[in-house]
């Protein structure tokens, strides 16, 4: 037998109220799951981005070096222990371009944003192994420590800018807070030398180093506004690009950079303890 048009109203509308836990009661909707569009990756915190990409050498343009080798030493000065390799050409170019112009060892840093994240201070540990500081390039936020352990058979005398230069034999660790923002070289006076490292300081966490390849990835980036995406060394001219990332977004970027015009340092002058000309702007 057909129901009628009546009967079936009157019949869904006690299944909608024998369903109807809680009718009257104000309710919040449930949530809708974040959307990531094809080609993007979620972060650890999506209301920020991603950054990633590359930095490559100019076309043309040769790997740039420092204008004397760090590990030959000055007149009157030792010569490394015999255990150690010698002088080689990359002590004096750190930075090798890889088959694709990829540049390894390059600092890429964030610049021009409002909000900057939290960060908890961590420990960057350097060691004097084969008589040379490795890595060549350590980038910290300012309140990190850096920890400098040497693996080499031979009392070296890092210049940490304190005034007083102390030995430190093998096996020995020395820490030391980095509280200023700034780039500094670190070497080793007086004994044998133990080639140059650059410690860079900055006042914000949204920095990294290039790998082998030149790759890089930042995340927890600001979006929403333009920022500047920057690569430097003291050995390069900066490369950048302004971007405007979107939240939950990841972008891929490509920076290309040239080597800086070379000026020989005097002899006797000391490794500077604050920015040198050529220090990216972002640090003071």
């Amino acid at each position: 037998m057909h129901l009628t048009n009546r009967r079936l109203r009157l019949l869904l509308l006690v299944v909608l109220l024998s369903g109807c836990d809680g009718c009257g009661s104000t309710q919040e909707p449930s949530s809708e799951p974040t959307t990531i569009e094809e080609g993007e990756s979620p972060t650890a915190d999506s209301r920020f981005a991603v950054l990633e990409g590359v930095v490559r050498l100019a076309e043309g343009a040769e790997a740039p070096q420092y204008p004397e080798n760090p590990m030959v030493p000055p007149t009157g000065r030792p010569e490394p222990p015999e255990a150690c390799a010698p002088p080689q050409q990359t002590d004096r170019a750190p930075l090798q371009p890889a088959a694709d112009r990829g540049l390894n060892g390059v600092l890429v840093a964030l610049h021009d944003f409002s909000t900057i994240p939290e960060h908890e201070p961590v420990t960057h540990e350097m060691t004097i192994t084969d008589c040379r500081l490795t890595p060549r390039l350590v980038v910290a936020t300012r309140g990190d420590r850096l920890r400098l352990t040497n693996q080499t058979e031979y009392p070296f005398l890092p210049n940490f800018g304190m005034g007083v230069l102390q030995a430190l034999v093998h096996g020995q660790s020395r820490e030391v807070e980095l509280g200023q923002g700034g780039a500094r070289t670190l070497e080793c006076g007086f004994a044998a030398p133990c080639g140059r490292a650059e410690i860079v300081t900055l006042y914000h966490p949204l920095h990294t180093v290039t790998d082998e390849a030149g790759h890089f990835r930042i995340e927890n980036v600001p979006t929403g506004e333009e920022i500047r995406v920057s690569a430097w060394h003291p050995l390069l001219v900066e490369g950048s690009e302004t971007i405007t990332l979107r939240a939950g977004e990841t972008r891929r970027v490509e920076l290309t950079v040239t080597p800086a015009p070379q000026q020989a340092a005097p002899a006797d002058t000391p490794p500077h303890d604050g920015p040198a000309e050529n220090d990216p702007d972002i640090l003071f």
